[in-house]
């Protein structure tokens, strides 16, 4: 097996897609920036988890929206310029919150941001796909996806800790300006390559043939047909990023209220369980090249599932454990969680790869981002909602109703592809 950096060697442009990935990075760790800081949020301007639920609804609902215009203004603007703006408009939207002395303005202020956001996959994955040829773009989408994930994990221990060791206030800013200092160096370092059109030539020309606007690609939408397995990947998709933002979201809340540990604890199980999530990430997709995808994916949503009603008895007091052991099976319990909970995501792309034909493969990757989008935006506010009406302590092991359905879908889609 190859090591990693002989990856990276091979790749045609390695510096600019350290660049992009790392803005990946940066993109991922300020669309969880609200998760770890929930319960100082909820104590100090008085709401409810469902109000704090709806701030990350909001974040994604703006993303989702913004998504498609950001595609058609890259092709107006330049990629560069947009991805760099759209950091700008994120790092605004930070520092908005930073300020925010009220509910609607932390509304506002994930308005702005999720805005900002919007703009980055449209023109990062489609600078990956510039830079590089059909040789090398596994390699540099996996060093992409990489990038992505050590975002997410540094967002509670940076954004958490600052908040426990100060005030919440403090961590975002803290976050604003190392974003801002980001884009400048961005801006710096980046540099287009001058043989793009001798890697299109190299690729054979497929390059020329992909839909050229956003408006092409949705246009393409119509060619995708309405088959039981493509409905089951949608739902499914639906269904992943719905529960993996849904944990994302209330994992500090849940284990600080009721696992009795403090918010900068919390946020380090958190962080522990974000690191485990990056290691089957990565794993996860060689496994479902060696077994049964479906059979696999029914697997991991299970074991989620069942991790996630394990945590009640930490809810409920049924668990009396001298304080390090107790923090110490929380560490356990939540890597395990995460080591489950991510290995669905590369199972479930493979999936819908496998299904794909080559006519319509990136029209389904498109709906199949699009219904991530609406899970992304759904979860945290139907399980903020049942916090608010019932208690955390309950909302939380909750989730595992989604890990069944996944499971009920896995098993139908094994019918569908008999």
């Amino acid at each position: 097996m190859r090591r990693p950096w002989h990856e990276f060697r091979d790749l045609a442009e390695p510096r600019n897609v350290t660049l992009v990935s790392a803005t990946h990075g940066v993109n991922e760790f300020f669309s969880i920036a609200i998760p770890p800081i929930i319960p100082f949020l909820v104590a100090d301007l008085e709401i409810t988890f469902a109000q704090a639920g709806l701030l990350l609804t909001v974040f994604f609902l703006m993303y989702s929206i913004f998504q498609l215009p950001a595609g058609l203004l890259a092709d107006r603007v330049g990629k560069k310029r947009l991805l760099a703006g759209g950091l700008v408009v994120m790092v605004a939207g930070i520092a908005l919150a930073a300020t925010a002395q009220n509910y609607p303005m932390l509304v506002l202020a994930q308005v702005v941001a999720g805005i900002g956001g919007a703009t980055y996959h449209p023109t990062g994955m489609a600078l990956i796909s510039d830079f590089e040829t059909t040789t090398t773009e596994g390699k540099a989408m996996g060093v992409f996806g990489f990038g992505g994930m050590i975002g997410v994990a540094t967002a509670p221990l940076l954004i958490g800790g600052l908040a426990e060791a100060v005030s919440w206030r403090v961590g975002l800013a803290a976050a604003a300006s190392l974003g801002l200092a980001f884009t400048a160096g961005f801006i710096l370092l980046f540099a287009e390559p001058e043989d793009r059109q001798a890697r299109a030539i190299e690729d054979g020309g497929d390059r020329q043939a992909q839909p050229s606007t956003q408006l092409d690609r949705v246009r393409n939408l119509l060619r995708v047909p309405v088959t039981l397995s493509i409905v089951l990947l949608l739902l499914l998709t639906v269904l992943v990023s719905l529960q993996t933002r849904a944990i994302m979201t209330f994992t500090t809340s849940f284990v600080s209220a009721s696992g009795g540990q403090s918010v900068g604890m919390a946020n380090v199980v958190f962080f522990a369980m974000l690191a485990a999530g990056s290691i089957s990430s990565l794993a996860a997709g060689s496994l479902a090249d060696r077994f049964s995808r479906w059979r696999l994916g029914l697997v991991v949503s299970a074991v989620t599932g069942v991790l996630l009603v394990a945590a009640y008895p930490l809810a409920v007091g049924g668990v009396r454990l001298p304080e390090w052991a107790l923090l110490a099976l929380l560490l356990v319990l939540f890597s395990a969680l995460g080591l489950a909970m991510y290995a669905c995501v590369p199972v479930k792309n493979a999936l819908i790869s496998q299904e794909a034909e080559r006519e319509y493969s990136a029209s389904l990757f498109g709906l199949t981002q699009t219904a991530s989008a609406i899970g992304s935006a759904s979860g945290p506010a139907i399980f903020g909602f049942l916090a608010t009406e019932a208690s955390m302590d309950v909302a939380f092991p909750f989730i595992a109703v989604t890990s069944g359905l996944m499971v009920l879908a896995f098993v139908l889609l094994s019918r569908s592809l008999e």
